[in-house]
């Protein structure tokens, strides 16, 4: 008998291909399972999409649904500095946008390559809790920063919600009520913080292998077992300045897979990013694409005099 799996994104325009990428690694690994996507979003490219459509016509054990956002009232968003974006807060929407039969999902981000059976995870029990989820790395000075009581903070890249409960809490007006209240005061990662100061402890601790955390090719890299790779941070495995890696290389196998196999790696737009970019180059042998990079960062810092 084949199992349905319901799972949810929250994104914008910026994002439909990297969800399409991900969802594209979900099909791969769970051809026995059939998987119901729920999309909330508040625009997306045409490109995009089309190539979602047709990402589903590709794969018998995919269905999908969009939910568009045609109103913000009500909502507070916390946007800090950095590469997140509005749409990080769409996660909580679910309870709301989504059909009331629809009594439980596995929200993801868009940049997570799943490499397993979801099953086990969806079957977890979540014992009376509203969600599950995978502890934080350095989770100690995010809970002092919001002042969490019990010393426990999740990341909420990966969560397995009870949207049953999550309706009767009336979660999604508590998480905006915090936000407009003391957000503005402790935030620092946006949805996540807000989620862990009003759930505060109150979650199911899931393996570490459903929401494996990887940073640039530093020490946090994925084991043999994980099902579900992370890619946080600003610099993601799609970036022309991403140091290679084993999880690098494990994303652009499944961008070869989907439907934007014709994805270019992307450049940066700042002083940092150029300067990455010359020297992950200069490490990978294109000795005369890195010269440029450095050219260009000579002619910005001398206001173009320099020729």
């Amino acid at each position: 008998m084949r199992n349905e799996i319901h799972i949810g994104f929250g994104i914008d325009k910026n994002f439909g291909k990297f969800a399409g990428i991900t969802i594209t690694s979900l099909a791969h690994n769970n051809l026995d399972n059939d998987l119901i996507i729920h999309i909330i979003y508040d625009e997306l490219l045409p490109e995009d999409m089309h190539k979602l459509k047709q990402t589903q016509k590709l794969y018998r054990n995919l269905t999908f649904h969009f939910y568009q956002i045609t109103s913000t009232e009500g909502m507070t968003f916390i946007v800090p500095e950095g590469h997140i974006t509005q749409a990080m807060y769409y996660r909580y929407l679910f309870g709301e946008m989504l059909p009331k039969s629809v009594s439980k999902i596995i929200y993801m981000d868009a940049d997570i390559i799943c490499k397993g059976d979801i099953l086990p995870l969806w079957q977890t029990d979540l014992q009376g809790k509203v969600l599950g989820a995978v502890r934080d790395w350095g989770e100690e000075k995010s809970c002092g920063r919001i002042g969490l009581k019990n010393g426990r903070y999740f990341n909420s890249g990966v969560l397995l919600l009870d949207l049953q409960k999550w309706r009767q809490q009336k979660l999604t007006q508590k998480l905006f009520t915090w936000l407009a209240e003391v957000g503005s005061t402790k935030i620092l990662w946006g949805d996540q913080d807000a989620l862990n100061g009003v759930i505060d402890g109150q979650f199911t601790e899931l393996p570490k292998k459903y929401n494996c955390i990887i940073i640039n090719n530093t020490l946090l890299k994925a084991a043999e077992d994980d099902v579900i790779v992370h890619y946080i941070d600003y610099i993601k495995p799609w970036h022309i300045y991403c140091l290679d890696s084993d999880e690098k290389k494990l994303y652009w196998r499944y961008v070869q897979k989907s439907l934007w196999d014709d994805l270019q790696p992307l450049d940066g737009h700042t002083v940092d990013t150029t300067v990455m970019t010359a020297r992950v180059l200069c490490k990978e042998g294109d000795y005369t694409k890195s010269i440029s990079y450095y050219e260009a960062l000579l002619k910005y810092f001398l206001k173009d005099k320099y020729t």
